[in-house]
């Protein structure tokens, strides 16, 4: 069975960690089956906020949620 994802998007948010180290989390929102979801998301380095990194990790969240159907 696919998953019907609809209005997927990711909020980037770059952080530093208490040892001084960077990392971004990254917050992918979507609305599944009539319900908002969200997961978070963190690697350890920095993510660039722009329209092109969130394009890339909104598609890359949609191939792994398509990878788990499989």
């Amino acid at each position: 069975m696919v998953r019907a994802l609809a209005d997927v998007d990711v909020r980037i948010v770059n952080r530093v960690a208490a040892n001084g180290n960077p990392f971004t989390e990254l917050l992918h929102t979507w609305v599944e089956n009539g319900q908002r979801r969200n997961a978070l998301s963190r690697v350890n380095y920095t993510v660039s906020d722009t329209p092109q990194s969130r394009a890339y990790h909104v598609e890359a969240f949609g191939q792994r949620q398509r990878r788990c159907d499989a």
